[in-house]
């Protein structure tokens, strides 16, 4: 099949990215099993080894520009933010857009909009699906743990809840690594004299470290999640999610992934599931984790939509 990826930003991110690599995870996926490639990507963009580059100049990001630049023989395309309505006037290629985040109230998405988890679709009004995934090879699993849980999100992200995380840290009487950003000025005097360490933005072998050497991933997120990345990660690791049930939590962590906890509970009642996260065997998990959330896990799913996009079906 003969596929073009549209995320018109500059590929592979800089920093952390988390659409950005699982755009291009899905690249790498759909190579490996057989099927032509393409990369709609910022110019300087450097693809996977095997999947061909279609350059998008700076001025020209608007999907209404793609057809000009597409190759012959497009089978489907697929769209990782809504495209504008012109693109639907201009180019009668078969598509399909991942809605990456959560819309805005009363928000119209386009024909063919898949969504990151069944929690995720019916909040919008829709119902097709598909989990992301990730390249279980840029993920390890530690022979020592450091016995310290982390917290790995947007810290400035009020609804990542870091607060929260560091009071059930206290509360569990461990410390807690803190990755995602910079310290923020209201927390700095609070945390000043605890055992916490915060590492800063993590990305690459130095993420994979970190989440490697986690006792468990703590995510008390507030809001519905419309997937949440950073918990196959941690799978992927061998580390435990203790996660709020909320969004697409009981999806993702299912029932062998972690520890779900009310998002209203007491930090005593967190504090007591980031102790019970022993149980988990970090190798079990992790390879339950390749099962449901491998990149190629994620490329067969979303051959199934392009076949029936190609068919003329609605998603």
């Amino acid at each position: 099949m003969k596929v073009v990826l549209f995320h018109p930003v500059h590929l592979p991110p800089r920093d952390y990215g988390g659409v950005e690599r699982v755009v291009l995870w899905l690249a790498e996926a759909l190579r490996d099993l057989g099927h032509e490639v393409h990369l709609a990507a910022l110019e300087g963009s450097v693809p996977p080894i095997g999947v061909e580059l279609l350059t998008i100049k700076a001025t020209q990001k608007s999907a209404a520009d793609l057809p000009a630049i597409l190759p012959d023989g497009v089978e489907v395309i697929h769209f990782h933010a809504p495209p504008e309505k012109e693109f639907y006037e201009l180019c009668s290629v078969p598509s399909l857009v991942t809605i990456h985040g959560n819309g805005k109230p009363g928000e119209v998405f386009p024909r063919n909009s898949v969504f990151l988890s069944e929690d995720h679709a019916l909040r919008h009004g829709h119902r097709t699906f598909i989990y992301n995934g990730a390249n279980p090879a840029e993920f390890h699993v530690a022979e020592k743990k450091s016995g310290h849980p982390l917290f790995l999100s947007k810290t400035s992200w009020k609804v990542k809840n870091l607060s929260g995380a560091i009071r059930i840290a206290r509360c569990a009487g461990m410390p807690l690594t803190i990755a995602g950003g910079y310290r923020p000025f209201n927390l700095f005097i609070r945390d000043l004299f605890s055992k916490n360490a915060w590492v800063g933005s993590v990305a690459g072998r130095r993420k994979a470290d970190c989440l490697a050497q986690a006792s468990s991933l703590l995510f008390p997120v507030q809001w519905p999640e419309p997937f949440g990345l950073v918990m196959i990660e941690a799978m992927l690791s061998g580390a435990p999610v203790v996660a709020s049930r909320i969004g697409s939590t009981p999806e993702v962590v299912g029932d062998f992934g972690g520890v779900l906890v009310e998002p209203t509970a007491q930090p005593q009642e967190w504090a007591a599931a980031l102790r019970s996260v022993e149980k988990f065997d970090p190798i079990k998990l992790r390879e339950r984790a390749i099962q449901k959330f491998s990149h190629h896990a994620m490329a067969a799913s979303y051959l199934s939509l392009y076949k029936k996009v190609i068919q003329g079906d609605c998603l």
